[in-house]
């Protein structure tokens, strides 16, 4: 369900030399809406999915963290985690697997010594973290990873990432976008107003 082209190696968040990197953000998620064909009312995307409250924590990552130096592998630079309470599936409390992804804009910096493959370009709104996420009795969490370790080489590379959105056939979604056990988005970064009475 999900067609997103994997391009090129993106981050978690901005980095900098020299400076400390930027707190940790925390979006709070949404049931995710989509319109309904037919008929064309926004409704809730996944039918049989509801969960009572959610987030999205994004870190930052200080090199040389990003290119995974010890094993290589992506668990190295965790870029965030994601909880979801209250979730359910037609009624009773989920249990099982649920996936994200996380898309950002990334601009590499000038590499000071110019061995840095990605020096000095941008890569456009593409999928940069995704990770699975496990439910027991309604309550969910698990890691966001990078799709790719940076290359060792680009250590001294400024990198900053900005918030992108997730492209679905037919729909746009915020920068992040929770997925049930049907590859159909569940939860995305947003807010609600609750009703109350009229005035």
């Amino acid at each position: 369900m999900r067609s997103v082209l994997v391009v090129v190696v993106l981050l978690a968040a901005a980095v900098a030399p020299a400076k400390k990197p930027p707190p940790a953000s925390k979006l709070t998620l949404v049931q995710a809406s989509c319109n309904a064909v037919p008929p064309a009312v926004p409704g809730p995307c996944s039918s049989a999915f509801r969960f009572a409250a959610g987030s999205v924590t994004l870190g930052s990552l200080k090199e040389p963290q990003p290119t995974c130096p010890k094993t290589g592998d992506v668990t190295e630079a965790p870029g965030g985690d994601v909880r979801l309470t209250g979730v359910t599936k037609s009624g009773a409390a989920f249990s099982g697997s649920l996936s994200a992804q996380v898309n950002f804009k990334t601009t590499f910096g000038d590499d000071p010594n110019g061995n840095c493959e990605l020096r000095n370009i941008q890569v456009g709104n593409l999928m940069s973290l995704q990770g699975a996420i496990a439910c027991k009795s309604g309550r969910c969490k698990g890691k966001l990873y990078p799709i790719q370790c940076l290359p060792k080489q680009c250590a001294d590379t400024p990198v900053t990432s900005e918030f992108g959105s997730v492209e679905l056939p037919g729909q746009s979604f915020g920068p992040v976008v929770v997925f049930d056990d049907a590859g159909i988005p569940l939860a995305t970064p947003g807010t609600f107003v609750i009703p109350g009475a009229e005035p």
